[in-house]
């Protein structure tokens, strides 16, 4: 995933519940349309995507209690080469070596054992979104939500699921439902937020991602893209304040300079546009 470019056809999708994203934005329109960009590079923008995260369960050295097969004692869940004493450690080493097809069978011999497990489905699901299989991943939150449809986590991994589908009618859904659900969630709102700033509704998504900046102020990403949110609406003075607080979280990612660069450029202040925008091509070209 790259700072700039093709991170803008996908949709970001926030971690729970530190509200990163995993993903990125849209392009700029307007009159933000036309301005030259930084090249792609490697650069991870704000909170990009990362492995699962183990889900924190009770019980027994792999966190869980051992259920028994029927007719007879438990078996663990199949192995990949990995040598742990922990499936779920396992999973982690595999993901971070890039192993991702491996980490996701691993995950679902473990759901053979434990079909009821939300948390599992939750990991698997966002696993899938991690190799960029949204519908796969919406399975998996679907399949958990007919074992507890009032779990809000499932409904913000659904919620961000079906927006990087493009189904933002029942993404909106869902994560209205969450918040409904647990008002508390900065998760739920800035990944409302983002729904509504990807379809181009800045006043909605400002609003969205300011109720999550209300409930935490540990996301880059939530800051940047209130401040994009904020640049579009015209309110440029807020929107510098938002994308400095975003550099100050996360200083190597080009496309918060390149957007306070296009912020500096409508308040008259050439010089430091200019130096924005050079900062953005040399985070770009790391």
């Amino acid at each position: 995933m790259t700072a700039t470019g093709e991170e803008r056809d996908g949709l970001p999708l926030f971690d729970s519940p530190r509200g990163e994203i995993r993903g990125a934005g849209p392009a700029p329109d307007g009159d933000d349309a036309g301005r030259p960009e930084p090249e792609p590079s490697g650069t991870q923008p704000p909170g990009a995507a990362q492995p699962a995260e183990r889900p924190p369960l009770p019980g027994g050295p792999s966190g869980r209690e051992s259920e028994p097969a029927e007719g007879g004692s438990a078996q663990p869940p199949s192995r990949s080469p990995v040598a742990s004493e922990d499936p779920l450690d396992e999973v982690d080493q595999l993901l971070a070596e890039g192993r991702h097809a491996e980490a996701i069978e691993l995950y679902r011999s473990m759901l053979l054992q434990l079909p009821n497990d939300i948390e599992l489905r939750i990991a698997l699901g966002r696993a899938y979104e991690g190799v960029g299989e949204p519908a796969m991943a919406l399975e998996q939150y679907q399949a958990a939500k007919e074992i507890d449809d009032e779990n809000v986590d499932v409904l913000v991994n659904a919620g961000n699921a079906l927006a990087a589908m493009g189904r933002f009618d029942v993404a909106e859904r869902e994560l209205r439902r969450a918040v409904r659900l647990d008002a508390s969630r900065p998760d739920a709102f800035a990944a409302l937020g983002f729904v509504y700033f990807r379809r181009g509704l800045y006043a909605q998504a400002e609003l969205e991602l300011n109720r999550a900046l209300d409930l935490d102020q540990s996301s880059a990403a939530v800051f940047h893209y209130r401040g994009e949110s904020l640049n579009q609406l015209g309110r440029v003075d807020e929107a510098l304040v938002m994308l400095e607080r975003a550099a100050q979280l996360q200083p190597d990612h080009a496309r918060t300079y390149y957007v306070m660069g296009i912020v500096m450029d409508k308040k008259n202040r050439p010089q430091e546009a200019a130096a924005m925008y050079r900062k953005a091509r040399e985070f770009t070209a790391a």
